[in-house]
């Protein structure tokens, strides 16, 4: 059976792009720009393949826990409205800035991109491109990595081909540091090396076959044991059968769930969750021994807000509060209410209570659901 095929189908099975060179072949993810290049020799497959991985966005994204925690967080960040508060209150003109950030994009599609890059890169880029009369950024552009251009102290210079003014540059610093691609770039290797195992394994339905020849010494030629593994491996991928002569015993070894490393696999996959500072359940994996439960949503979102979700935003409105922003004095903060507010029966029920002591009145009530206010003298 020929090796190259092997290695680009199961390149191929991950969205490896294969590079064609004179000595050698070379895979470089669809998805990812061309400096990130999988390097995957045939004896990687026997434990040196990790080193011939990028640990690239791209890559990681590939990584069910990975994708998982990434769309939960960006998509939970950016449905939170923003607002300004000046002196501890919410002022009455709030900046154009926090309503919507780029031209011809909704709020929570860039706030979503931010998040993502604070998730896998140290900073996210933004570039003012306009100001209002009192010289306040009212348009932003978010920078992709792959566009952007640093000088040698990492600090964004240009976009493309585009040079950019210092002072227009907004650099958001992500709560993991150097980020995922940096602090876990060990772990998304050594998963992708299981995936790719994994993919060899499953390429055959029974685990690690053994042709044996009891032929006694009439032995095969090599290029007859060659068409016979390619044949009878063929055969089975596409029919789960195979025709075996009688010379030929078939002797499968191991075990086919350990072949699919599906222990290892579940192992990598919750260091990388433990890395995004997640809980398990948050990315559906499960952990052996946990019996915690929510009886509602809000105390389950709670929960994330506190350990994870918190640097995220904690890190976007302290950026956004600074004074070549907003002016001195004013802080911007996200509104959690959108994933705290409790149900509406309970809701309903401490409304109750607070009338009946006198806590609260109609119009608070009416203010906190967002109704009209009621006229005076309603009950």
């Amino acid at each position: 059976m020929a090796l190259v095929p092997v290695i680009d189908r199961l390149a191929n099975r991950l969205g490896f792009t294969r590079l064609v060179r004179d000595t050698a072949s070379s895979y470089s993810s669809a998805w990812t720009d061309s400096s990130h290049l999988a390097q995957l020799a045939f004896e990687s497959f026997y434990g040196q393949m990790g080193k011939y991985i990028p640990a690239s966005r791209s890559n990681a994204m590939r990584i069910g826990s990975v994708a998982n925690l990434r769309h939960l967080i960006t998509g939970m960040v950016s449905r939170l409205p923003l607002f300004a508060k000046v002196n501890g209150k919410r002022a009455e003109q709030q900046p154009v800035l926090l309503s919507q950030m780029e031209r011809g994009t909704p709020i929570a599609t860039t706030l979503q991109w931010v998040v993502d890059d604070l998730i896998f890169y140290p900073h996210s880029w933004l570039v003012v491109r306009e100001r209002d009369f009192y010289r306040w950024p009212t348009w932003v552009e978010r920078v992709p990595h792959g566009k952007a251009r640093f000088n040698s102290d990492g600090w964004l210079i240009g976009i493309e081909g585009e040079n950019v003014k210092p002072e227009d540059v907004i650099r958001i610093d992500s709560p993991l540091g150097a980020g995922l691609l940096v602090n876990a770039a060990e772990p998304i290797k050594r998963a992708i090396a299981l995936e790719l195992a994994a993919a060899l394994a499953e390429d055959n339905p029974v685990p690690t076959v053994e042709l044996h020849d009891e032929g006694g010494n009439e032995a095969l030629k090599n290029d007859e044991i060659e068409e016979l593994l390619e044949s009878w491996s063929s055969s089975r991928r596409k029919r789960g059968v195979a025709y075996t002569p009688k010379r030929i015993k078939v002797i499968p070894h191991g075990q086919h769930t350990a072949q699919l490393l599906i222990d290892g696999r579940k192992a990598i996959e919750l260091t990388l969750v433990r890395h995004m500072n997640a809980p398990a359940w948050a990315a559906s994996n499960a952990v052996e021994g946990a019996t915690m439960t929510y009886d509602n949503r809000s105390l389950r979102n709670w929960e994330l807000i506190d350990i994870t979700l918190h640097s995220y935003t904690t890190a976007i409105d302290g950026r956004l509060s600074l004074s070549d922003i907003t002016p001195r004095g004013w802080a911007v903060e996200f509104e959690l209410d959108e994933l705290t507010r409790p149900d509406q029966e309970t809701r309903f029920k401490t409304y109750a209570i607070g009338k009946k002591h006198g806590f609260i009145d109609d119009a608070w009530i009416a203010e906190q659901e967002g109704w009209h206010a009621p006229s005076e003298g309603s009950r």
